[in-house]
């Protein structure tokens, strides 16, 4: 199993940290900017806490758990671009972090988006977006219902150039995600927060924010 060594991680951390600050603005609509960059520094603090720790998604070794599996569903809406999202999920096989009270994991989710838009003008009037996309879940240990904290981010391809009216200059994307709510052994629901955008590999990146309702049932 390959995994960062000490110099590795902590240039993968400095190289997340300065990204998070000088990425500019992704859209000229700022009513999300607060929570997007939550989102996407909380990601990125995520993965290199993985990557200190020298576990899944930061190794060659998927870590798959496959006796705990999801299926799970988020459906919201950007203004006028409606959402749906599909995807399957496994857990990572070991906690990142575990105590009496609170719990750091994860797992992979190979996500597919049908969007669509209600705009009688736009450009395109519907799409998918294909990904691959590590969560984090931080759990508190409540008993049968847990309330959690998600974050994650991944890869992500769209089906055309063009969401509605947003010309995104790149098919390839990130997916950054971060979620509220509560779980048990079967069934997690919650809201769930999507912003998709480029990272500035191409300009322009207008960015598209989706607010979603999230149901999964793991199995």
């Amino acid at each position: 199993m390959f995994v960062f060594n000490p110099t590795l991680r902590s240039l993968f951390i400095a190289f997340s940290l300065l990204f998070a600050i000088t990425t500019p603005k992704a859209h000229a609509d700022s009513s999300n900017d607060l929570l997007m960059n939550l989102t996407i520094i909380g990601a990125i603090g995520s993965f290199g806490y993985a990557c200190y720790e020298g576990q899944a998604p930061c190794s060659f070794d998927p870590s798959l758990n496959t006796d705990k599996l999801s299926l799970s569903v988020d459906v919201g809406a950007d203004n006028t671009i409606q959402n749906n999202r599909f995807a399957f999920g496994a857990d990572w096989q070991k906690p990142l972090f575990e105590n009496e009270h609170f719990r750091i994991g994860g797992r992979w989710e190979i996500n597919a988006n049908y969007w669509y838009s209600t705009d009688k003008d736009a450009d395109n009037k519907s799409g998918y977006i294909v990904g691959l996309t590590p969560v984090f879940h931080y759990i508190w240990k409540t008993g049968q219902i847990k309330p959690y904290l998600e974050l994650g981010g991944g890869p992500q391809y769209l089906s055309d150039v063009t969401i509605e009216n947003e010309f995104k200059s790149t098919q390839f994307q990130f997916g950054s995600i971060f979620g509220l709510g509560v779980q048990s052994d079967q069934f997690e629901i919650g809201y769930r927060y999507l912003h998709i955008s480029n990272a500035n590999i191409e300009t322009p990146n207008p960015g598209t924010d989706f607010h979603n309702l999230h149901i999964a049932y793991k199995f």
